[in-house]
């Protein structure tokens, strides 16, 4: 699937029992979108980086107007472009943007994982710790300390291995501005110029 058009794919794919007229003009919407998009393709390139590769991570809050449950999103760089990357809405109800940016990283981090193992196999050096880009310093903050997560005790459990992997030198996780974290393009509609700028940091051009 194009990056460019994962929201849109998502948000549609609700509707597939019983669209209405609006989902079928923003369907039409999608491909006359795609028909002008057809010289774009992701470009990649050399790096300067010790790091093998780069995971955003980015969340909502409550984005799904029928249920009020949060978006995530997440894309895995190499060589300034995409090679992975992924919109999901969440299993449940957020309280808080803290809460939807902590889960979404946990689940990025599985991602990390996979991609960490895979270049190992290929006979990479991955003994650095890979990072995660995220935009909200209190999520940042509670994966790094778990004596903070009492703040989420309602959390399922098993959002909370991050920690582990962070303690272990496996996962780093790093603070991006959000204007500098092109996964909220996986998220929620966009402005055409924030649109274009996040496509292009994600190594989609024309």
């Amino acid at each position: 699937m194009c990056l460019d058009i994962t929201y849109v794919i998502g948000v549609l794919c609700r509707f597939v029992d019983n669209p209405g007229e609006a989902h079928w003009n923003a369907a039409k919407c999608m491909l006359w979108y795609l028909r002008g998009m057809v010289n774009m393709s992701l470009a990649y390139s050399g790096s300067l980086s010790p790091d093998l590769f780069m995971a955003f991570s980015n969340a909502d809050l409550g984005g799904n107007p029928d249920n009020s449950r949060s978006m995530g999103g997440f894309a895995i760089c190499i060589g300034g472009g995409a090679v992975q990357w992924g919109s999901w809405l969440h299993p449940h109800v957020s309280l808080s943007s803290m809460e939807s940016e902590y889960m979404t990283a946990s689940k990025v981090g599985c991602e990390v994982m996979w991609m960490r193992y895979l270049l190992g196999e290929f006979g990479y050096d991955t003994s650095r710790p890979s990072p995660i880009l995220v935009d909200n310093a209190l999520a940042i903050q509670v994966a790094k300390h778990p004596e903070h997560q009492s703040t989420i005790k309602h959390v399922h459990c098993a959002y909370h291995w991050i920690c582990d992997h962070i303690k272990q030198g496996d996962i780093t996780v790093t603070h991006v501005p959000g204007s500098e974290n092109p996964t909220d393009i996986f998220t929620k509609p966009l402005g055409r110029v924030k649109f274009a700028k996040f496509r292009a940091m994600l190594g989609l051009q024309g």
